[in-house]
């Protein structure tokens, strides 16, 4: 899995239209498009505004590992 399939996957699993994700993340919904498609890359800091917004690991994001969850943060569950 390639990150824009995985961007494109959180969005579809929380049943998220690409406006309303979008407007969250105060970016267009063509630039949400161009992303998830691979036309574009986002900057570091939207993908760390992305990673805040889905409460995901930026590994996880990248596609550096499956878990969506850090170590650290899972341990603090427990």
């Amino acid at each position: 899995m390639l990150f824009h399939d995985r961007l494109k996957a959180l969005r579809e699993d929380r049943d998220l239209g690409q406006e309303e994700v979008a407007e969250a993340l105060h970016i267009s919904r063509t630039a949400l498009a161009n992303y998830e498609n691979a036309i574009r890359e986002p900057s570091l800091s939207l993908i760390v505004k992305i990673a805040d917004y889905y409460d995901v690991t930026l590994d996880y994001l990248l596609c550096r590992t499956n878990f969506m969850t850090s170590f650290s943060k899972s341990n603090k569950l427990k």
